[in-house]
């Protein structure tokens, strides 16, 4: 098949997909506690009741109530006075589930140029395609290795996970001191796309540079030294930023794969 052709096909499939899987998130809460950990053992290494609260806008009472139901099911694993870490069983489902999302959001962002906002919100609706669909897709894509923000997809056949971020030497934002250029390398997204969308008006995406301006108790000052806009951003989302100071540039190697013209 011609490749219009290709495209015209996987776009059929991706309307259909649309219309038929904009679930209520509540058939899915299941599915979204696993990838709130999963993201948030990305980030921090744990996963704390009040960050899940936060993330999944909900009370810390239902977090509390799903985690347990979780424990029961055997997808997690309580650490006293810590939080909780996915078990061997949750993660294996937690990574189909991001796998899944993060191809999608390659494919609308580089193949359907949906912007990257509408792309995280589109594979989100994405995400109950089969498998089979999406094993094809990475493919089709020429076997890309991360999603538009950076980030590892997990799960792929030809990829392990552990030697990607093997030769990824960035860090948090906050363990980046102020004035020091920086090459952002990833953006951890979560389910809400307010720092998403602010940073892309912003010009402050994957492969671009920023610097950090200030620091204070809750927040930080970043700034994109290539058209001067600076954003304000609390201190919590300054961990889903991650990148390499330009002084370290040895270390700036990444994976990344061509896309197909």
């Amino acid at each position: 098949m011609p490749l219009a052709g290709k495209h015209i096909y996987l776009l059929l499939l991706v309307s259909h997909s649309l219309r038929g899987n904009v679930l209520s998130y509540s058939s899915r809460s299941v599915e979204d506690y696993l990838k709130a950990i999963y993201k948030f053992e990305e980030i921090f290494g744990i996963a704390k009741t009040g960050d899940i609260a936060r993330e999944l806008e909900v009370t810390a009472a239902t977090v509390s109530k799903i985690l347990k139901r979780l424990e029961a099911g055997k997808l997690i694993e309580r650490l006293p006075y810590e939080g909780v870490k996915l078990s061997p069983k949750g993660r294996a489902i937690a990574i189909t589930i991001i796998k899944k999302h993060r191809l999608a959001e390659y494919f609308l962002h580089y193949y359907l140029k949906f912007d990257l906002v509408k792309a995280h919100i589109y594979a989100h609706m994405l995400e109950h395609m089969p498998e089979e669909f999406f094993n094809r897709l990475w493919i089709f894509m020429n076997k890309p290795c991360r999603c538009p923000h950076g980030n590892i997809i997990p799960g792929l056949p030809e990829y392990r996970e552990e030697e990607l971020q093997e030769i990824i030497n960035d860090s948090p934002l906050l363990k980046i001191k102020e004035g020091v250029p920086i090459k952002i390398t990833r953006i951890l997204c979560s389910f809400h796309f307010d720092l998403t969308d602010k940073l892309t008006k912003a010009g402050m995406v994957v492969g671009n540079t920023i610097i950090i301006e200030k620091i204070s108790t809750n927040s930080m000052v970043i700034r994109n030294p290539s058209n001067n806009t600076a954003l304000e951003i609390p201190l919590y989302q300054a961990n889903f930023i991650r990148g390499i100071a330009l002084s370290d540039r040895k270390h700036s190697e990444w994976c990344t794969t061509p896309m197909r013209s």
